[in-house]
């Protein structure tokens, strides 16, 4: 069975190339590969990015 890491981490690999494991390892955004804590600019920034892996940034961009 699968866990939700593990089916997280897929689908991050198959959209950016970069698992949310490896973006938090490293500290960088999935999607811009920049500085994630740089980039996020509130409490929930921060939050976003230890649940999807994306700064603050590119999740507001990704929502339009």
């Amino acid at each position: 069975m699968t866990t939700r890491q593990e089916f997280k981490d897929g689908l991050a690999k198959q959209l950016f190339d970069k698992t949310i494991s490896d973006a938090h390892k490293d500290g960088t955004c999935i999607n811009c590969n920049e500085d994630a804590l740089t980039n996020c600019y509130s409490e929930a920034g921060e939050r976003e990015y230890k649940i999807s892996g994306l700064c603050e940034k590119c999740f507001d961009e990704l929502l339009g």
